[in-house]
């Protein structure tokens, strides 16, 4: 969708996540700001987009309710504030969305959605089927069973994740200040708002560390992250005001968010799973003749270049590609299992054959199924 809606750098927008913070949902005035978020997003629903709500707020809610005065340090108390917190956030949402005769849907996740193949593609196709069914998902982690093991930690995280399975065409990140600066402006008053990042390099991500503030669990650390992964996978990210602007501001103007462009080649859906969130059974170290054939020449991964694995994985499970410096250079489905790699490190293809029996495949990952990091 190309319309004076957004910035002149997005066009063809037709799929749109939104993330907003706990703070957004529950300071003082709060119910001006989510009456608003709901408005903004039922009329970019109703203009035709596909909208995807990535919320916050659980656990505060559920702290409200069973009058916890602060932030629960143990998980049992987080999830059963997120237990009770959830229904509420959800009543909030649903009063808001049906005044303009807008459904909504309920999505919980941990990581353990994301990491498995098949759980992934399950979840894709639901979230796809809401979407055909003119629904508004609105997504959260299920902090409810969350434990440290699958917690995804922060929701900028979650969001990135649900905006590279979506295939958005740009993801927003409403937070309580209106992008990035470069200096933070709580503090510093000749702070300077940048209203377009080209390439969120590291200097970026410095001015993240030296602008402490309080703005969310995750803080601006933890959103320039999710805005790199994205930018990096072709989806354009904004961060921007979401507690004193709308979303249809962040949108529209660049005096209240910062846009980061995306690189110019977008992502494949594998090799999105691949590079952000298939999770590694292992790894294969790889020396530099092989190391360069893949990072400059685009080749796939022989046996001959491999000097040692570590870890336990079957065919078609992910490992990472680590080069002599220990590096993580590139990640990919392997042909063979670990079991069979001890013998076949550093054997010509020819001589495969000879020590297995068999061969299937000549490679151990072939290039279509790796993606350099």
């Amino acid at each position: 969708m190309t319309s004076t809606l957004f910035r002149t750098e997005l066009y063809n927008i037709k799929t749109i996540v939104v993330k907003t913070g706990s703070r957004i949902l529950t300071a003082q005035g709060k119910e001006q700001r989510v009456k608003q978020l709901a408005e903004d997003l039922s009329f970019l629903h109703k203009k035709g987009l596909r909208v995807i709500l990535v919320s916050s707020g659980a656990i505060a809610h559920g702290m409200d309710v069973l009058k916890v005065k602060k932030r629960p340090e143990t998980i049992p108390l987080q999830q059963a504030c997120a237990s009770v917190g959830q229904i509420k956030l959800m009543d909030i949402y649903q009063s808001f969305f049906s005044t303009h005769d807008v459904n909504i849907g309920q999505v919980l996740l941990t990581w353990d959605d994301l990491r498995s193949k098949k759980r992934y593609l399950n979840l894709r196709n639901t979230l796809f089927q809401l979407l055909d069914c003119r629904i508004i998902p609105i997504v959260n982690e299920n902090d409810s069973v969350g434990t440290e093991e699958i917690q995804f930690g922060n929701n900028d995280v979650l969001a990135a994740q649900i905006s590279l399975l979506s295939h958005a065409d740009v993801f927003v990140n409403l937070t309580d200040v209106g992008g990035l600066y470069d200096k933070n402006p709580q503090k510093h008053k000749d702070a300077r708002h940048i209203p377009v990042i080209s390439h969120l390099c590291s200097s970026v991500h410095k001015m993240a560390s030296e602008n402490i503030s309080n703005i969310s669990v995750g803080g601006m650390t933890t959103k320039l992250k999710a805005a790199e992964m994205l930018t990096r996978a072709g989806i354009p990210s904004l961060i921007g005001d979401g507690f004193s602007s709308s979303l249809l501001s962040v949108l529209k103007e660049n005096n209240c968010s910062t846009l980061f462009l995306p690189s110019e080649k977008k992502m494949t859906s594998k090799h999105r799973w691949l590079a952000f969130t298939g999770q590694s059974h292992g790894k294969v170290t790889v020396d530099d003749g092989a190391c360069k054939a893949i990072k400059e020449k685009g080749k796939s991964l022989l046996a001959a270049g491999i000097l040692d694995f570590s870890g336990n994985f079957r065919i078609g499970d992910m490992v990472d590609i680590t080069c002599l410096d220990k590096q993580v250079i590139a990640r990919g489905m392997v042909n063979f299992p670990s079991t069979q790699i001890d013998s076949i490190k550093g054997c010509k293809t020819s001589e495969i054959k000879r020590k297995l029996g068999s061969v299937q495949f000549p490679e151990v990952i072939h290039r279509d199924n790796m993606v350099v990091l």
